[in-house]
């Protein structure tokens, strides 16, 4: 004799599932992000990176990390480290600390 669990619109026989007895998955709406959320495309870059010259000739920068940067100009992660790369090769910034993890950099 089979005996049937029936539990919260779910119909389960004892031995096996039934997969057209089982409740039916919800479908997620997507939602919209908002284009002034997102982030600089790599045009802006070249923008960034001459507030960055800027700042650092004013003496406001005593020392920055790919976060700081990142958060400052609304740009990704990996974008900040490549214009920080770049502002090493211009010659006005000096990596201080190469950790394994956060990359310092102070004024040259």
């Amino acid at each position: 004799m089979i005996e049937y669990i029936v539990r919260e619109d779910i119909v389960v026989s004892q031995g096996c599932l039934d997969m057209s007895t089982q409740k039916q998955k919800k479908t997620r709406e997507k939602l919209s992000v908002p284009e002034e959320v997102s982030m600089r495309s790599l045009n802006d870059l070249g923008e960034v990176l001459t507030k960055l010259k800027a700042e650092v000739e004013k003496g406001n920068v005593k020392y920055i990390t790919p976060y700081m940067l990142a958060t400052t100009y609304n740009i990704t992660i990996s974008d900040a480290k490549k214009v920080l790369n770049e502002a090493v090769k211009q010659g006005f910034m000096k990596l201080y600390s190469g950790g394994r993890r956060v990359k310092i950099y102070v004024p040259a």
